[in-house]
């Protein structure tokens, strides 16, 4: 890095079409379709899902049925981040296949409701 300039990896969704016909009830539970936010990617998405449960944003029944794969989904998201604040691209990887999977799990959950 120089003295001015910062190298950073990162990690981005490149489809936001795509986070909202793979997990479509959490799509609409966390965002009910608002364009109020700008930006509806993977990491949103559990940052999102996690904020609705803690902070009441959903009836009680649905946050008790989400709480836990939602605080796991955000614990992951926070891993994510810190890997990549880490320069350790490879254990973000991995971590994005467990996101992914703990998202599927919350999707199961929110298609009931």
């Amino acid at each position: 890095m120089g003295r001015l300039l910062q190298i950073r990896v990162s990690a981005w969704t490149y489809s936001e079409d795509e986070v909202r016909k793979t997990w479509p009830s959490l799509w609409k539970l966390s965002w009910q379709d608002s364009d109020a936010i700008p930006k509806k990617g993977v990491l949103e998405l559990a940052d999102a899902v996690f904020d609705a449960v803690r902070a009441g944003l959903i009836p009680d029944n649905q946050a008790k049925a989400l709480k836990e794969n939602a605080e796991k989904a955000d614990k992951l998201r926070l891993a994510i981040e810190k890997a990549l604040g880490d320069w350790q691209p490879g254990e973000a990887d991995k971590l994005t296949y467990a996101l992914e999977d703990t998202l599927d799990g919350l999707e199961d959950i929110a298609a009931d409701f």
